[in-house]
């Protein structure tokens, strides 16, 4: 082989691959750290780490891990040891597996789901319920998105798995919305899945998402509800 030959190969190789990695915004080994504050209080430190990719139920996934513990003087009144490891498929970024296993004051969580889309159904531990073909986790809503246009969900309806139920939630999503993390500035869309069941959730966004407008759709700012008040994770480093 000449070594013209050669060189326009290795070229070839390389456009690829570059073209590749600059379409998908998820990448191997990409660690996104966060600072957590705990009902206003500075608390814990976050992460969320593409692990590898693997295979589960017979589909290409990547594995996911996020993990929130709780520092200082928080540790000694109210720990925090939260562990969610997700299996979400590679083209639909639907979740396939979720372990999780939450450690939050007193109240101890471990809880496994594996999902069927395809048959509608999903194994929580070891009962199951029905789902659809698109139902979510709320940890797996953080890479969904980064895969899609995010306008197109506006106003569209979603059902995530929650406390062993489905839930059905309208997606209000707000665009252009300037912020500033420890990161630096960004400017986000706002996700916000809200309860459709008004008497029993008064109608308020359980989850807000803030994924930067960029090709990556990096989670920059999230706020989740959890069982004893509300954690918000802002963006503190992205390491690649």
């Amino acid at each position: 082989m000449g070594t013209i030959t050669l060189i326009k190969i290795i070229i070839f190789y390389f456009f690829i691959t570059l073209t590749f990695c600059q379409n998908s915004p998820i990448q191997i080994g990409e660690k996104l750290l966060f600072n957590a504050s705990f009902t206003g209080i500075n608390a814990a430190n976050a992460s969320l780490e593409v692990i590898q990719k693997t295979i589960i139920e017979k589909q290409n996934v990547y594995h996911i891990k996020f993990l929130a513990k709780s520092t200082g003087i928080i540790n000694y009144v109210f720990p925090i040891n939260d562990e969610i490891n997700l299996w979400l498929n590679v083209e639909t970024l639907l979740p396939v597996k979720i372990h999780e296993n939450i450690k939050e004051g007193k109240f101890k969580k471990s809880q496994t789901i594996i999902f069927n889309h395809k048959k509608g159904y999903a194994i929580i531990n070891n009962d199951s319920i029905k789902i659809d073909t698109t139902t979510q986790s709320p940890y797996s809503l953080f890479y969904f998105f980064r895969k899609q246009n995010i306008m197109d969900f506006k106003n569209k309806n979603i059902t995530l798995i929650q406390n062993s139920k489905t839930i059905n939630l309208e997606l209000d999503i707000e665009e252009n919305e300037n912020i500033t993390v420890p990161a630096g500035q960004y400017t986000c869309s706002r996700i916000s899945p809200k309860r459709k069941d008004k008497k029993q959730f008064k109608n308020k966004a359980e989850m807000d998402i803030l994924l930067s407008n960029d090709i990556y759709k990096y989670p920059i700012k999230i706020w989740l509800n959890l069982k004893f008040g509300s954690l918000i994770l802002e963006l503190k480093k992205i390491i690649n």
